[in-house]
């Protein structure tokens, strides 16, 4: 799982805006997203990016890319692939020869693929700036993540990267 996140741990303000995260956390998402050749988002990640403005989107990707939603009849362009759950975003990851999967949140997918003791590495890029309300990392939900550290590093603009191995 790799998410840009505020320093209190904000993914996006109250309303959904994402105008605090930084062109360099969206050039760490394409680097992994590019790495590991896919990425996995919920509907409304999916559905905020879309609006977004100024050369940033998912569709410039030539990766696969997962949207996850309970709703089977949800209408996505035909670059992306629906997936009703994180069992099946995985197995279509799978039936493309893909082992090692990139997911990039929200929240409810973030906490569903916890639950389901699906997350083996965890990213996060955490701005400089805090946020008096938001949408959090994960909802509010009954699982727990053990983890190991593995790397901190710093970027010149003041980013912290923290990169966890969950602990099985």
């Amino acid at each position: 799982m790799y998410m840009a996140i505020s320093a209190n741990g904000f993914i996006a303000t109250d309303n959904g805006d994402e105008d605090f995260l930084s062109h360099e956390n969206w050039q760490k998402f394409c680097e992994l997203a590019n790495k590991y050749k896919n990425f996995v988002v919920g509907r409304k990640t999916y559905e905020a990016v879309k609006n977004w403005e100024d050369g940033y989107g998912f569709d410039d990707l030539t990766v696969e890319k997962i949207v996850v939603s309970q709703d089977a009849s949800y209408n996505i362009d035909k670059a992306y692939i629906l997936a009703s759950s994180p069992q099946d975003a995985l197995a279509r990851l799978k039936e493309k020869g893909l082992r090692e999967v990139l997911l990039v949140g929200g929240s409810s997918l973030n906490t569903a693929f916890a639950k389901e003791g699906l997350l083996n590495e965890i990213i996060l890029n955490i701005e400089p700036v805090v946020i008096g309300k938001g949408i959090p990392l994960f909802s509010s939900d009954n699982f727990e993540l053990p983890t190991e550290l593995i790397s901190v590093e710093k970027s010149a603009t003041g980013i912290i990267t923290i990169h966890y191995k969950v602990k099985k």
